[in-house]
């Protein structure tokens, strides 16, 4: 939306009995919307035991990773439009069950084969929560209350790439493999009881689409055509990028040029996330006082000049406090960007709110999924793959801002 829209926040459409039970109902969805990072982080420390249990390759047990992702960007592209057909709620618990049961059968599969098609399986399964967490805040809210819900999903999201790590290293210090995916199994069970007790049907027969598969199709097409949200979608998707070609690299760079121990490099991700959801939390407030759009362009402005200058940097060979400076600044401006972001697409496409959120998820895992590889491309001893992508990646999200915004008005 443009920076001339009215500064009332706009209400709610789902009358919650009680400001206790909003918070519960967010919480709710935070914990459907973490189910990625927690399933792609949880067993990393664990791989190594895993491919040798199952007598598999390093590159096998790492392929477990990507046929998730797949997995994920496969089933939000699915399951969102679907879900404007046949409704939220039924959708998400069938996905919930289908997470928790695929979980257990990873700990019980007899070879790499098996765990392959799980996790593939276990992607499209959690999809469910995350892309229908996405819709679920749309159908309840717009405008600023809905930045405010988006950055809260956010906020607690972020907690996830901290407690996942932490927790797969204490599991592959004293357990096996298998208690990784158990620990998931239960984060599954947690996720259907939010589902089946928290979260209602937020769209009621009346708003949704009649036609069935057709029509689900046709959403996506129409969402895919809509020039203002591709705009917004692309927005999200690079600054993710951005953040993700940190996420990808920042292990190497932290440890391997900057010469920091593999605890300091813990202590440093978890200080970055701290700037995130700090971010998070204070764009919940500020939007109620300053357009989410200018809120998010400035966020791009100052992220597109640290990560243009962090560039010019390493090319000249100068990296240690700066970079730490310049990550840190990075994943603060991305929280102040990813709710406004998500709330500006979804208005775009009223009464698609799950074509809409599909579209998101599809565009966030793509990129990536591509700058993923790309940001170790030069090798374990520098940075300059990680700060191109990171610079690249926040000039074309700002770029993109400024095209939604004029399509927008």
């Amino acid at each position: 939306m443009s920076s001339s829209r009215p500064p009332e926040p706009v209400r709610s459409r789902l009358d919650l009995p009680g400001r206790a039970d909003h918070l519960v109902l967010v919480g709710a969805l935070g914990i459907l919307s973490a189910v990625s990072p927690m399933a792609m982080d949880i067993y990393l420390a664990s791989m190594p035991a895993m491919a040798d249990d199952l007598g598999a390759s390093a590159s096998a047990v790492q392929l477990t990773m990507t046929t998730y992702m797949v997995g994920m960007a496969v089933g939000q592209f699915l399951l969102g439009p679907v879900s404007d057909v046949l409704g939220r709620h039924r959708l998400m618990v069938a996905g919930n069950v289908v997470f928790l049961l695929s979980s257990v059968a990873v700990v019980l599969a007899p070879g790499i084969g098996t765990v392959l098609a799980l996790r593939t399986l276990q992607g499209v399964a959690g999809a469910a929560g995350v892309v229908i967490a996405r819709a679920v805040v749309s159908d309840i809210a717009t405008g600023r209350q809905a930045a405010k819900l988006f950055s809260a999903l956010a906020t607690i999201t972020s907690l996830a790439p901290v407690v996942a790590p932490l927790l797969g290293g204490v599991i592959a210090t004293v357990a096996p493999w298998q208690v990784a995916f158990w620990a998931l199994a239960g984060f599954g069970l947690l996720m259907l009881l939010c589902s089946v007790l928290v979260v209602p049907e937020t769209l009621p027969r009346s708003r949704r689409r009649t036609g069935g598969i057709g029509a689900a199709v046709a959403g996506s097409r129409a969402v895919l055509r809509n020039g203002p949200f591709m705009a917004w979608a692309l927005v999200f998707g690079l600054s993710f990028g951005t953040l993700f070609s940190y996420v990808s690299a920042s292990s190497f760079v932290v440890q391997n040029v900057l010469g920091y121990s593999a605890l300091a490099y813990s202590a440093v991700f978890a200080v970055n996330a701290a700037g995130m959801i700090a971010a998070a939390l204070i764009n919940a407030r500020l939007v109620d006082r300053i357009d989410p759009a200018v809120v998010l362009r400035t966020a791009l402005t100052v992220l597109a000049a640290v990560t243009v200058v962090g560039l010019g940097l390493v090319l000249a060979g100068i990296t240690g406090w700066t970079t730490l400076v310049q990550l840190f600044v990075v994943q603060t401006c991305v929280g102040f960007v990813m709710g406004n972001a998500t709330a500006l697409a979804q208005e775009r496409v009223p009464g698609r709110a799950g074509a809409g959120s599909a579209v998101l998820g599809l565009v966030q895992f793509l990129l990536g999924g591509l700058v993923s590889p790309l940001s170790g491309i030069a090798g374990q001893h520098t940075a300059v793959p990680m700060a191109v992508l990171m610079a690249g990646c926040a000039v074309l999200a700002l770029g993109a801002a400024v095209v939604a915004t004029r399509l927008s008005r």
